[in-house]
């Protein structure tokens, strides 16, 4: 299943866009302003090497929080733009295929790539996304939720009409209404048969499920 929703869940874990030297989803604001902001800005740069991008690190849950953190590294911010949807799509992937084999059911995202419009627009993230969603699809064995974080209800809108649209212009076979009112689109991945079922006017996502193996 995914979703674009502007509403926080309880997921068991959350994906944060980080950057290769790991100053976008640090523990705390830096005052750049300020000069013991920039000193604390370029010590942590120095104490570390650059990281790949398109790869991930995993923190694990602390004290009260019940979920654990997924820091997808997908810009660099020496770049412009920052991201390439290769990177995000390699780094999704990643973390999905991660984290079904820890058993976890439910995960929250934020628009990978998108930032301050040095990054991905929202086309492209959606894309990488969907890619990612497709490639984990054929392989999955036990259901997985992946909720998109959004700010407000003009984005969700927008993410959503994008999700659709290009499902549909992926589609091979189509249906008007399956199981009541859920309409569903069929899309080949790789020989196979991945069901898309979603109600027309919510903006609640998409379940898929894959339905056979490469013919």
């Amino acid at each position: 299943m995914v979703e674009a929703l502007g509403r926080r869940l309880q997921p068991d874990a959350m994906i944060v866009q980080e950057d290769r030297n790991l100053v976008m989803a640090s523990g705390g604001m830096l005052d750049l302003d300020s000069h013991d902001g920039l000193d604390a800005a370029y010590l942590a740069i120095a104490e570390h090497r650059p990281l790949p991008l398109g790869r991930y690190l995993l923190l694990r849950s602390r004290g009260e929080e019940a979920y654990w953190t997924y820091q997808a590294v997908v810009h660099d911010l020496e770049s412009n733009p920052t991201c390439r949807a290769g990177n995000v799509r390699r780094s999704l992937t990643s973390i999905l295929k991660d984290s079904v084999k820890r058993g976890m059911t439910s995960l929250t995202v934020e628009p990978l790539g998108v930032w301050r419009k040095r990054g991905l627009t929202l086309e492209e993230m959606v894309e990488a996304i969907e890619a990612s969603i497709f490639e984990v699809g054929v392989s999955l064995s036990s259901p997985l939720r992946l909720t998109l974080l959004l700010e407000n209800m003009d984005l969700v809108e927008e993410v959503s009409h994008l999700f659709r649209s290009r499902l549909l212009c992926k589609a091979s076979r189509s249906f008007r209404t399956v199981d009541g009112d859920a309409a569903l689109v069929e899309v080949r991945k790789r020989g196979f048969r991945l069901h898309c079922r979603f109600v027309p006017g919510s903006l609640s996502g998409y379940a898929i499920t894959c339905v056979g193996g490469p013919s």
